[in-house]
């Protein structure tokens, strides 16, 4: 399955942007609107949380960078939508900025 990685930087403690992440990923959020059997597992020692869906994978990692941190996401992909690679991460960077600010 072809990824979609990067990383992007949160002005909030790595314990803040875990809880505000959670707190999404268990409402009904945009991306349980899009594939309804989105499900999420979450790692509070480790600050990660895996997130399952229909049509994809993914993992996402919260990492520690004194006052702040910062998120990186990987995301496993059917090779259907790997023409959509950027589209897909443009909208889980909206998503996740709001979030995070």
């Amino acid at each position: 399955m072809p990824k979609v990685n990067f990383e992007m930087p949160a002005p909030l403690s790595a314990e803040q942007a875990f809880t505000k992440i959670q707190t999404f990923l268990n409402s009904d959020n945009h991306f349980k609107k899009l594939d309804p059997k989105v499900s999420a597992t979450f790692d509070q020692s480790n600050k990660s949380c895996q997130i399952n869906g229909s049509q994809f994978k993914a993992d996402l990692k919260i990492k520690p960078n004194n006052d702040t941190c910062s998120v990186a996401i990987e995301v496993d992909i059917p090779f259907a939508l790997a023409l959509f690679k950027g589209k897909i991460k443009e909208e889980i960077e909206k998503a996740f900025k709001k979030v995070l600010t």
